[in-house]
């Protein structure tokens, strides 16, 4: 598993994932929400806190709500690469789950829901997100190659673009 953080400023955290096929450890966030875009492979979402299993194909969104307990995993066939946009609002925390082996195994070999793209909700930030776009658009981090810039470029317009104001329905209330 590859990650590059190249963003966090202003409350908007953007990163690049490139998973072989080890998977992020089970963990979960108080204050953030991981808006996810899949640009290659295939991507496997377990929330073991609700029990579901989801894939999301290249061109789709997810969003994970906080607290939810989650990874995600490479879900192409072995030798192919995946590789997920991630975008955070708000003050990032991050708190891995210990011993998670119980968890991972309660999820092998689940039956996956397909078709996910699914509604993404980005706060009041639809301009903010759009603007860091055309400044990527404009100039590529050092850490990304073009292409994976070319990935991030479509991940925040699709995210503008498509997103929704206000808080996911099922993410945790902070004051």
């Amino acid at each position: 598993m590859e990650m590059k953080e190249f963003h966090y400023e202003d409350g908007l955290r953007v990163s690049l994932f490139n998973l072989d096929h080890e998977a992020v450890p089970y963990h979960y966030h108080n204050k953030v929400s991981d808006l996810m875009y899949c640009s290659r492979g295939r991507i496997t979402i377990e929330l073991p806190d609700s029990g579901e299993v989801f894939t999301v194909q290249p061109g789709e969104m997810f969003q994970v709500p906080s607290p939810s307990r989650h990874r995600f995993v490479n879900g192409a066939p072995v030798g192919t690469l995946s590789r997920y946009v991630l975008l955070q609002i708000g003050v990032f925390d991050i708190n891995f789950v210990q011993d998670s082996n119980p968890i991972a195994e309660r999820f092998a070999g689940r039956e996956k829901t397909v078709g996910t793209d699914r509604a993404v909700y980005i706060a009041d930030r639809q301009e903010d997100i759009a603007r860091l776009a055309e400044r990527f658009d404009r100039a590529r981090p050092a850490e990304l190659t073009e292409e994976e810039q070319a990935d991030v470029v479509q991940a925040l317009r699709r995210f503008a673009s498509r997103g929704i104001a206000g808080a996911h329905p099922r993410a945790a209330v902070h004051s």
